[in-house]
């Protein structure tokens, strides 16, 4: 009987070490909206910037916005135009506005309005952009997705 015993357990336990656990990934909820983004500056008469990096991800007070960050520390060291703003999201369609968010950049609190943003598939992004201290000139920003979640690209 105890040899029955011992077998049992050993099948037991070697059935337990062999087995392995699955993980399951967990994404942000802004994952489709959310990466590193290369972008162009257009205005009314066509480019007006070379190409340059922004970054959108969730904010951490809800499932309702994101941020829009061009990597800005300062008020003069921005990407484009040192800027943080939080927008509105609707994930399902992948849009995003705002009707004039105040910047996040400290010392630098000017208002900022983002219309017809959108992820257009899973790797192209569009907004029209108005900063205060330039308030008439609307900047359209469009460009590629440059980092995101792989699993996501092409879903």
């Amino acid at each position: 009987m105890k040899k029955i015993n011992y077998l049992i357990l050993l099948v037991v336990v070697f059935v337990g070490i062999s087995c392995e656990p699955t993980y399951k990934k967990e994404y942000s909820w802004a994952y489709p909206v959310a990466g590193d983004w290369t972008l162009i500056a257009y205005d009314s008469s066509g480019p007006v910037s070379s190409p340059f990096e922004i970054k959108t991800y969730n904010s951490s007070f809800g499932k309702d916005s994101i941020w829009i960050d061009d990597y800005a520390t300062t008020s003069s060291n921005g990407n484009f135009w040192s800027f943080k703003v939080k927008t509105k999201v609707d994930v399902a369609s992948k849009t995003f506005s705002t009707v004039g968010s105040t910047n996040a950049i400290t010392g630098y609190p000017i208002k900022i309005v983002v219309s017809n943003g959108k992820v257009i598939g899973t790797d192209s992004l569009t907004m029209d952009i108005v900063f205060a201290d330039d308030a008439t000139t609307t900047y359209q920003l469009k460009g590629h997705r440059t980092t995101s979640y792989e699993e996501y690209i092409g879903k």
